[in-house]
């Protein structure tokens, strides 16, 4: 059953989006708000919905999506969509760092930020340099989600082949999306899943649920906030590598998210955006 939280959170959004036609005036922006509101309890599948969206307007051959802070050192996309019949490396559960120039201007500016040609663009770091190509990529666009002053998320669109993104009619609606749409709706659906229910039905913060963790899975879990693979995590504890994916399901699990990919950015935003007890807990166990 939906809870009346909810229910309330998509009436204000659809009064808000799609009420007056004015707001969003182009129908394939409106009808994008009105399935992302649909799924507004599902972060994951709201973004998956705005990657395939985004990969379909662009015809780009990679976007990827996630929460994600200008605060934070990695990014972990949460959701991607490739072109079909190509074969173009997923991004999905592999966190990415993140503390380039390239991306604070991405933070800082207010619509799509283009990189014509990923090997000369100069403001582009050489680590971040070396890493998009390693993955193919020769062009790329990215863009900063906000909603209401509050950094919400990154979605970022490559392509395997230079392209002419700058001249493209196709990324002006981009601000309007992104601004109007994708950043106050993906805050609100992040917002309802940073709640869990509780043994009596109530509602509870989600950091409180690391008290259920033993001292070797919170062991684990700042590990992977801090980006460290399980090949990484298993050489540093030595442990093998079928007892560290053991225990990272059982944290998953416990915490209830379905991927790696949302654990790191649930244990991100734990330590990064309400520091507290979780943090505590995460650090005590360095």
């Amino acid at each position: 059953m939906q809870s009346e939280g909810l229910l309330q959170a998509q009436k204000a959004l659809r009064c808000r989006l799609l009420d007056d036609r004015n707001t969003l005036p182009w129908q394939p922006v409106r009808d994008l708000a009105a399935h992302l509101l649909l799924h507004l309890d599902d972060p994951e599948q709201c973004w998956r919905l705005t990657v395939e969206w985004l990969r379909d307007l662009l015809d780009a051959d990679r976007v990827d999506g996630g929460y994600a802070l200008p605060t934070q050192a990695m990014y972990a996309p949460l959701a991607e969509a490739t072109r079909p019949g190509r074969a173009v490396p997923s991004l999905v559960g592999e966190p990415m760092n993140v503390q380039d120039a390239s991306v604070a201007g991405v933070w800082a500016a207010r619509g799509p930020v283009v990189f014509d040609d990923v090997a000369e663009q100069g403001h582009i770091g050489t680590q971040m340099r070396t890493h998009l190509l390693s993955i193919g990529t020769r062009s790329k666009l990215s863009i900063a989600l906000w909603d209401a002053g509050h950094p919400v998320g990154l979605l970022c669109a490559d392509w395997l082949e230079p392209a002419q993104i700058r001249t493209d009619a196709r990324i002006e609606p981009l601000t309007l999306l992104t601004e109007a749409v994708l950043g106050p709706v993906l805050a609100v659906a992040q917002q309802i899943a940073a709640t869990v229910h509780t043994g009596d039905d109530t509602i509870a913060p989600r950091d409180t649920a690391l008290a259920v963790l033993t001292p070797a899975e919170l062991r684990i879990a700042r590990m992977v906030a801090k980006g460290m693979t399980y090949k990484e995590i298993a050489r540093e504890l030595n442990r093998s590598f079928s007892t560290v994916d053991h225990q990272l399901r059982s944290v998953r699990e416990k915490l209830g998210v379905s991927s790696t990919a949302r654990l790191v950015r649930c244990l991100s935003e734990m330590m990064t955006v309400a520091p507290g007890k979780a943090d505590r807990q995460l650090h005590a166990v360095a």
